[in-house]
């Protein structure tokens, strides 16, 4: 089995400038994340330019997702199997050459098809991303590079709407939508020379297999399981319709694994082999890793539409509301970045129990704090809430990360990746059916009708718990407990 050999011995040192070379994987991740927020912002004024309705319009957020989540695993394959700094150069082109189509689409369809070539390309990089990462910083230095990204990547999130409001409020036309995506060439026209330039692969893996039939299979077993639960709204409540594809999807997973399975005792290998889920640390990872994007995405957004529905907000009042919240991501985010390796379990630990206290803690508040002072009690528990989760990230990739050879580090990162992007699926779903079935009933034990907001909320402290739980159980047996 592939993950039992040792691959050859590089001939020339394979990390070069390790912090330009990531300098330029940093700057395309966040132009992937920042082109799900700000490409929210901008959705009125496409459908007020394009005249298009807004169930198409919202079609072009959920197919960049379905099309980013596709392509993760295939890709973080290819990557181990060509070499990463050409799959990632060729993800970064197809990424910009894609926001060249949506600048100049002439219609709304054209911007559809963009998207979902967007979406594609940031598939393909992302998961060389972290590969590349794992190659360039030893084991016991990658905690500061990956909280250096997750800070990053949590302040392009919570930014994006911000710049892209800038953005469109200075360009003051109607078609201003159209300067976020020349955004991305600019930057795109920058890091992909110096991509070209430091990164990189001196050997790759030697067997050239490519599970075609196992693509064949994930395929619509991720199509069918996200795209259900990426179009619930207050507009499209869930539907039975939902729930047969959703099945379906999760029938072709099923389909999926065992194949996999299948090949690895073979002689061909698979797409993501199995072999990889023995690996200390790295299963336990995987799961901490999906509940946390479950939690995170799906309490941002019924916090949002709680500071909006329950507690009378603005759309910038919300925003305002919830800068604090990010700056504390940051901040935990820089924390981490100090912090040895070693430090690893305990910030896991702790920050899924903070995280698990306070999203417990923001639900109670949906349901017992007066309107007046709702927004202050939201925005003093999402700090902490967000300082929390900050701890858990980057070091649970690097926890995760710890022991996989270098020559599977591609598709181990689009393991983490796939995850997240399910988990937040999943998450959202389910928060979202639980929000909008229960909405504006009354909380028993105050009357207050906010009980949709509190008990998805507190879906989301379950998630967060059982993330602890799962922490716990995986304690590195060579390292103190936490006292």
């Amino acid at each position: 089995m592939l993950l039992e050999t040792t691959p050859p011995a590089a001939e020339t040192d394979p990390r070069g400038r390790p912090w330009i070379t990531f300098s330029a994987l940093v700057a395309m991740a966040a132009l992937t994340i920042l082109d799900v927020s700000k490409v929210g912002v901008a959705l009125p004024a496409i459908q007020q330019s394009t005249g298009r309705s807004e169930s198409a319009i919202q079609f072009m957020l959920v197919g960049y997702t379905i099309a980013y989540a596709l392509l993760l695993l295939p890709s973080g394959r290819l990557g181990d199997v060509i070499d990463r700094k050409r799959v990632f150069l060729f993800g970064a082109c197809i990424f910009v050459g894609a926001s060249v189509l949506c600048a100049l689409s002439p219609s709304a369809s054209w911007l559809v098809v963009g998207r979902l070539v967007q979406g594609a390309g940031a598939g393909v990089l992302m998961p060389q991303v972290l590969g590349i990462i794992q190659r360039i910083f030893p084991a016991g230095r990658r905690t500061k590079p990956l909280a250096i990204l997750a800070a990053i990547l949590a302040a392009t999130s919570t930014f994006g709407p911000v710049i892209a409001g800038t953005v469109m409020q200075l360009v003051g036309t109607p078609d201003s939508w159209r300067a976020l995506f020349w955004i991305n060439v600019g930057v795109g026209a920058i890091v992909v020379p110096l991509a070209w330039r430091f990164i990189r692969e001196p050997y790759s893996e030697k067997r050239r297999g490519f599970d075609l039939a196992g693509v064949a299979l994930l395929t619509p077993a991720v199509v069918l399981t996200i795209f259900p639960l990426s179009t619930i709204s207050s507009t499209s409540a869930p539907a039975p319709w939902m729930l047969a594809a959703t099945a379906v999807g999760l029938c072709f997973g099923v389909l999926f694994v065992r194949h996999e399975m299948k090949l690895a005792r073979g002689t061909t290998q698979p797409l993501v082999d199995p072999l990889l889920f023995a690996i200390r640390h790295f299963p336990s990872g995987l799961v901490i890793s999906g509940l946390a994007y479950a939690a995170g995405t799906a309490s941002a957004l019924v916090v949002t539409l709680s500071l909006q529905q329950a507690a009378g907000q603005s759309a910038l009042q919300t925003a305002l509301w919830m800068l604090p919240a990010a700056a504390a991501a940051v901040t935990g985010s820089w924390i981490t970045s100090r912090l040895p390796q070693a430090t690893s379990y305990r910030l896991i630990a702790v920050g899924t129990g903070i995280g698990a206290v306070a999203l417990l803690s923001i639900s109670l508040a949906l349901g017992s704090v007066p309107q007046k002072w709702l927004p202050l009690a939201l925005c003093l528990l999402l700090v902490v809430n967000s300082f929390g989760s900050s701890l858990v990230g980057a070091p649970n990739q690097a926890r995760t990360l710890l022991e996989v050879p270098d020559f599977r580090s591609s598709i181990a990162g689009s393991l983490i990746q796939f995850s997240q992007r399910i988990g937040s699926a999943i998450g959202l779903a389910l928060a979202l059916i639980i929000y909008y079935v229960f909405e504006f009933n009354p909380v028993p034990w105050t009357g207050r009708p906010t009980l949709g907001p509190t008990l998805a909320i507190a879906l989301t402290a379950a998630f967060t718990a059982t993330s602890l739980i799962v922490a716990l159980a995986d304690r590195d047996r060579r390292a103190p407990a936490l006292r």
